[in-house]
């Protein structure tokens, strides 16, 4: 028998988009689809008229595709420099780098939600836009570009010299140039100057394969305690995520509201509710569930991009499109019901679900 999930809390400081707007997320392999669309591919024939609509919803303003920092992650994996381009192009002419928020930043707002009933000091949190543009937004990042001078910060001084329409045409350009270098993977030439700003592809990928081992280092606890797997599965998952997704995050946020871990979780039934009730931990506790049901189940970083990807989308997008296992283990628990989410699976499904599907992100404002 499932046990009843907690309600959902939702981030008060969380901006989103108003209504009207429809956030479209699309896994990366139906970027390529679209990208062999665009090309003449023939494996991209059959999306032809899906792409030309979602043109037409974007040029309308009634919807949004966005990208998150898990694509730009995943991007650097394609080798083909011919078909990386591709997918970059229509990318960029389908979204115009508007880009969600970092996970992790998603994340520490909803503990901060989670805490405000206890805590005795404010949250410390600035009200945080969900949507954003480019790739330092995709990734926590202030957008812009500060010059440095001997005597400290110099942007405003040099903006002045400069004239300011000027310094920010040029200051928007380089982000432009910016977003496309990182999305398309660099050219030699880039790479240096890409690095001097802290582009690092490979210690994401560094951190993927760290959490993937991880998961497989629950794999023969599990197989020793057979039970778990029949049982109580999902606790099992939630109480690991607590502990290795938010052992520091928790212990800052803790000492920053002057709480105690025990003012949290008191008993089982508390650290169920703090795990669970944050919707972007709820997706992923879900995934994870669904997956270390399966005892040969191999974890790769790939697993924890999709895991990642949909814990950030599912809760905040209105329409997304993923792969086979994702929307099988998601529409299993019921979390596109849940969380007012079209779940699909196919691409082709998606003009259709454009037209019809009722944005009710207001509902969540409601539910703190």
């Amino acid at each position: 028998m499932r046990e009843k999930a907690p309600n959902l809390v939702w981030p008060p400081l969380l901006e989103l988009p108003p209504d009207a707007v429809r956030l479209v997320y699309l896994d990366l392999n139906h970027w390529i689809s679209f990208a062999q669309a665009s090309t003449g591919h023939p494996n991209g024939i059959p999306f032809v008229e899906t792409l030309k609509a979602c043109k037409a919803a974007k040029l309308a303003g009634s919807a949004v595709f966005v990208l998150s920092g898990f694509h730009y992650m995943e991007m650097q994996k394609i080798k083909d420099p011919g078909q990386r381009r591709a997918v970059a192009h229509v990318m960029e002419e389908l979204t115009g780098f508007a880009s969600l928020m970092d996970r992790v930043v998603v994340m520490k707002l909803e503990l901060d939600a989670m805490l405000d009933p206890l805590a005795r000091q404010p949250s410390p949190w600035p009200r945080t836009p969900l949507l954003g543009k480019g790739v330092r937004h995709s990734f926590g990042q202030p957008s812009g570009v500060r010059i440095m001078g001997p005597n400290g910060d110099a942007t405003e001084e040099v903006r002045a010299r400069v004239g300011a329409e000027k310094f920010d045409e040029i200051v928007a350009q380089a982000e432009l140039e910016l977003d496309r270098a990182v999305l398309r993977g660099p050219a030699d030439d880039e790479v240096e100057n890409l690095r001097a700003i802290g582009w690092k592809p490979e210690s994401a990928i560094q951190v993927a394969e760290r959490r993937a081992a991880q998961e497989r280092g629950l794999t023969p606890i599990l197989d020793a305690e057979t039970r778990w797997r029949r049982g109580r599965l999902r606790d099992v998952v939630a109480a690991r995520e607590l502990c290795t997704e938010f052992q520091d995050m928790l212990r800052r946020a803790l000492a920053g509201r002057q709480l105690s871990l025990t003012k949290v979780i008191s008993d089982q039934e508390s650290a169920r509710k703090l795990a669970r009730s944050m919707p972007s931990t709820e997706v992923s506790i879900e995934l994870k569930t669904a997956w270390h049901r399966n005892r040969d189940k191999n974890w790769t970083a790939n697993d924890i991009y999709d895991i990642d990807a949909m814990a950030l989308a599912v809760p905040y997008c209105d329409i997304v499109v993923t792969e086979k296992a994702c929307h099988h283990a998601l529409t299993t628990a019921r979390l596109d019901k849940r969380m007012h989410t079209a779940l699909l699976r196919d691409l082709n499904e998606l003009p259709n679900t454009l037209e019809r599907w009722d944005s009710r992100r207001r509902f969540q404002e409601s539910a703190q």
